[in-house]
């Protein structure tokens, strides 16, 4: 991989991300979010590969030479009779003007000085970029296994009847067959769906009931049934190779924007019309809470 090859992929990511982010803007109520999530998850899985489309061997013109004409040798004259005649003979060459051979100087050169390597610019700037992808997967795994030890620590599977009861209910309605486990956290704020192995859906302790609760695990439900964590997963991969550029990160908050869009789209179908206004509260109440507030 190339720094050539990384900076044309990542500009034309960037001419990607806002012909995506105006064309969200102008087209709001004609097409809905779940398209652009499909668009999103194309430029970031050509944005996850920073290699060329065409292979270096064949982007290369091919190398030209001309050869020199071989010396072609004159046919010996035939004399008439049948008899070849003899060949020509050679053109005398003057003898060649002796060199005077070179006397040896008794003065010795004194040896160049080695002059140790120094770096290129296109060496600094392949080890900045390789240090800032580092940091960043340093930092983004060191959050990742802290919130693994927090899980190991607090959070327990749910022994409610109304919680499981409305988890089953929801599942068959979505026509899931393999699902999540379900789990309660404390300290947790609001519903949250982790893992992308073993994912899970992680409740607040005694917060949720009723329609708040089925609405909540509804809306976690979807993210599981989309796959959207791994459209997360693949866009935090993105972020880390393009850390550099500014619009690569705008790129994750529209992404997740979109993402939580499509999944209460999806969400709604499943609903009847008059459970709409009482969705939408549930999930405003959610994001309050994950902002600390009270109420919006």
């Amino acid at each position: 991989m190339s720094l050539l090859t990384l900076g044309g992929l990542t500009l034309g990511g960037s001419a990607a991300v806002v012909l995506l982010s105006l064309a969200g803007r102008t087209t709001w109520g004609r097409y809905g979010s779940k398209w652009r999530c499909w668009a999103w998850l194309a430029l970031c899985l050509r944005l996850a590969v920073p290699l060329p489309l065409m292979p270096q061997s064949e982007r290369r013109a091919p190398i030209q030479m001309d050869l020199p004409p071989a010396a072609v040798t004159p046919p010996a004259p035939i004399i008439p009779g049948g008899a070849p005649g003899p060949a020509p003979a050679p053109e005398p060459k003057e003898p060649a003007a002796s060199v005077p051979e070179a006397s040896s100087s008794p003065d010795v050169q004194p040896p160049a000085p080695i002059r140790e390597p120094s770096l290129s610019p296109a060496q600094i700037a392949l080890g900045v970029w390789l240090l800032g992808a580092a940091a960043f997967l340093a930092w983004t795994g060191a959050a990742h296994l802290r919130f693994l030890r927090w899980l190991r620590r607090w959070a327990a599977p749910v022994t409610g009847g109304e919680a499981i009861a409305a988890f089953n209910q929801l599942g068959d309605r979505l026509g899931l067959d393999r699902r999540p486990r379900l789990l309660v956290c404390q300290g947790l704020k609001a519903p949250m769906l982790a893992g992308l192995l073993r994912p899970a859906i992680l409740l607040p302790p005694g917060a949720l009931s009723g329609e708040e609760l089925g609405f909540s695990l509804l809306h976690e439900l979807t993210h599981y049934r989309r796959r959207d964590v791994w459209l997360k997963t693949l866009v935090l991969w993105v972020n880390a190779l393009h850390w550099f550029n500014p619009l690569m990160w705008y790129m994750v908050r529209l992404v997740e924007r979109d993402i939580e869009l499509a999944c209460d789209e999806d969400a709604l179908r499943a609903l009847p019309p008059q459970d709409f206004a009482a969705y939408g509260q549930t999930i405003l109440d959610a994001v309050a809470r994950l902002r600390g507030k009270d109420g919006l």
